[in-house]
């Protein structure tokens, strides 16, 4: 074969590996490029979800701090605020109440007009066995028995000027709505000063009216979201810790969230337990209050380490209730010679012979503690003499 046919057999075989190779790199760049997207617009929607949160711990903070400076005050202006909301309901308010009264005036009135006292007036069954039982020496007191047509014309006038005064005092109450809660705002910020900044806020808003507990628990959350949100972005400003992931900027924030509200649930667990709960307490109890939002902030940022003593703390716990059964005991007595300790450990125990020789043949099983001391006693290994009992033993009564 001539040097110019083994040139384009080469030529050609290098042609595909060339365009493979270009083919593959054009495949590997754009997939890096909606990873980094996404991610980029991850962070983005997180960073915007902090700083909300940053800014909530903000207001509550100094909600509460206001709160308790005024707590007589701020409630006062809660229930006037709640009052004026109720009055300008258009669902349940004053405008609807004046409705129904304007209603049953005009009924009322529908009834003066077709009563007619000229016409005579027809005799009931009742009103004739009261008047044949009384004879006609008691017509005075037929009479007076008997509901005449001037009589409910009375009463149907009188209950219609009732309704005309319900109608004006509603009317009134209506016309100096607006003027009386301005002279309530004009005294109460006289009384109160620092209630004037928030006055925007809860004529607008009614979470910020909520009860000061709830008020108190929304700030142990936000407080123990905070904290996860510091522990997860220190990477930034330390170069030691490892780049965290999406999710775990998700799930530090939300871990301290939740430790936050156990430590709020058991603060108030104990204030109930030990009945110092008082409901004019709150102005007193503001330290407690933001030694509360210091330690759902530190829950937060060790969000991780208190998880983990939670769980350690838990499983020791549910350990206790462990049972166990001797696995190797008996045989670890008889390489040890330990006969004579073991039935010492028997007096000392107090077991029956037949249960000692079931624990030992490990046909019953014995509480932890139980199996530690035999342990302890013998000088053995608990791992070694002994297992965690199984579905298939059955427990010792």
């Amino acid at each position: 074969m001539s040097d110019i046919a083994l040139f384009e057999i080469g030529r050609v075989e290098t042609v595909p590996a060339l365009a493979s190779s270009a083919v593959s790199s054009q495949n590997l760049v754009p997939a890096t490029t909606p990873s980094a997207l996404g991610r980029g617009v991850a962070g983005a929607l997180i960073a915007v979800v902090y700083i909300a949160i940053f800014l909530a711990c903000l207001l509550v903070v100094s909600l509460l701090e206001i709160r308790q400076a005024n707590l007589v005050a701020f409630n006062s202006l809660v229930a006037t605020l709640e009052q004026r909301d109720r009055f300008a309901d258009p669902q349940n308010g004053l405008d609807k109440e004046l409705d129904q009264i304007k209603a049953e005036r005009t009924a009322y009135s529908k009834l003066l007009a077709d009563i007619n006292c000229s016409e005579p007036a027809i005799a009931t069954p009742a009103t004739q066995a009261k008047g044949s039982a009384a004879g006609a020496s008691d017509s005075q007191k037929q009479k007076d028995d008997g509901l005449s047509c001037e009589d409910v014309r009375v009463a149907a006038n009188r209950h219609a000027n009732a309704l005309a005064a319900s109608e004006d005092e509603t009317l009134f109450k209506i016309a100096n709505q607006p003027l009386w809660y301005n002279q309530y705002i004009d005294g109460i910020s006289q009384q109160a000063p620092q209630i004037i900044p928030l006055l925007g806020l809860l004529e607008s808003s009614h979470l910020l009216r909520s009860p000061f507990e709830i008020v108190e628990m929304v700030l142990l959350v936000c407080m123990g979201l905070l904290g996860g949100i510091i522990g997860v972005i220190r990477f930034f400003v330390d170069p030691s810790l490892p780049n965290p992931s999406i999710s775990e900027f998700l799930y530090k924030p939300a871990a301290g969230g939740v430790l936050a509200f156990g430590t709020f649930v058991l603060f108030r667990a104990s204030q109930l337990l030990l009945g110092v709960q008082d409901q004019g307490a709150a102005a007193s109890g503001s330290t407690s209050i933001f030694l509360l939002a210091f330690l759902g902030l530190v829950s937060g940022l060790c969000a991780n380490d208190a998880i983990s003593q939670i769980e350690s703390a838990s499983a020791r716990m549910l350990r206790r209730n462990q049972r166990f059964v001797a696995s190797r005991l008996q045989q670890l007595i008889a390489d040890g010679h330990l006969q004579d300790d073991a039935e010492k450990l028997r007096d000392l125990l107090k077991i029956d012979p037949p249960t000692w020789t079931a624990w030992l043949a490990g046909k019953t099983a014995l509480p932890r503690e139980t199996a530690q001391r035999i342990a302890d006693y013998l000088h053995l290994e608990m791992n070694d003499a002994f297992s965690v009992d199984g579905p298939s033993v059955p427990a010792s009564p």
